[in-house]
């Protein structure tokens, strides 16, 4: 019987100890299980940190090639814009054989047919092409009749128009006191013309190839000869004015004894009095002006370049 309940007593002792056994593998399992999981969690959360630290790396890539790609094209933008500005400027020179007409800006009025304009971003003169208009302040023939109104009417054209273009024609494109050649438009109409169809200019120093308005221009001024307007009402005033001139000449000659050796000493005396004046010099515009109150040309004896700062072959002129 003892020995009985000693073996009851001992089976249930290892049965005890295997429950705990158990037990104890059970919640090593568990224990197991949940660092397993909090290890996994951990490794997925650094995987993600890392994930999200790429992203925002790609994203700054990206965006720094957007940055770089917009930069790039930008500078094309500007390469294109510069080449075209360039583009454009050579395409406002004047080309030969053609009508091109050139914006420009008005800098000063001269007279009737002279002009200063900003022209190539700098101030030049221009002389209007084909045509002449009467004296205002000529050092030799002074002011001719319809000299001034020319010269207002052109300053009032210029002054009020909106826009003035300039056109060379297929010759020389300056004159020898290094004025520039050209037809002016105002507002797309013609100065040129409007002055000889209004009886203020005439048509003048033609010098083939520039005469591509020759025609224009003649029959403009033939409609103000008919009309008897402006110059043409005086039968010319530049006629007029050689008159005059022809008269003195010949005023001169009935004074002195026609014969040959009374001619050359004429002539003589006339080539001394040449001299003398080119060896007159002025020190500056006020003394010349005092003796020459317009001014003078450039094939004046008087003139000096320094005297001629704005280089428009005329020293001293009255603004």
């Amino acid at each position: 019987m003892k020995k009985l309940l000693f073996l009851l007593l001992a089976s249930f002792l290892v049965l005890s100890a295997c429950g705990d056994n158990e037990q104890s593998k059970s919640e090593d399992k568990k224990e197991n299980q949940s660092s397993s999981k909090e290890a996994e969690k951990g490794e997925n959360k650094e995987e993600n940190k890392q994930k999200e630290i790429t992203k925002k790396e790609n994203s700054k890539e990206s965006e720094d090639k957007t940055t770089l790609k917009s930069s790039n094209d930008e500078d094309q933008s500007e390469t294109k814009n510069d080449q075209q500005k360039s583009e454009d400027k050579k395409e406002n020179k004047p080309k030969p054989g053609t009508t091109d007409k050139i914006p420009v800006e008005l800098a000063s009025t001269v007279d009737g047919d002279t002009a200063k304009f900003i022209y190539e971003e700098t101030k030049a003169s221009f002389r209007f092409l084909l045509i002449d208009t009467p004296e205002t302040k000529h050092p030799s023939v002074g002011k001719q009749p319809f000299g001034q109104e020319a010269s207002d009417r052109t300053a009032e054209l210029l002054n009020n128009a909106e826009k003035i273009e300039v056109e060379f024609d297929v010759g020389e494109k300056q004159d020898k006191y290094g004025r520039n050649l050209a037809y002016i438009y105002v507002d797309g109409d013609m100065l040129n013309n409007i002055l000889v169809r209004e009886g203020l200019a005439k048509v003048a120093y033609v010098y083939p190839p520039n005469t591509r308005y020759l025609t224009e221009l003649e029959n403009s001024q033939e409609q103000a000869k008919s009309e008897k307007i402006g110059i043409w009402s005086l039968n010319s005033a530049f006629e007029e004015q050689n008159n005059t001139q022809n008269q003195a000449k010949t005023e001169n000659n009935s004074n002195s004894d026609p014969t040959s050796s009374n001619n050359f000493n004429d002539d003589t005396e006339d080539n001394t009095n040449s001299t003398t004046e080119n060896t007159t010099t002025f020190p500056n515009c006020t003394a010349l002006r005092q003796v020459y109150p317009e001014g003078v040309p450039q094939d004046h004896p008087a003139y000096e370049s320094k005297h001629d700062r704005d280089k428009d072959g005329y020293a001293c002129e009255v603004s």
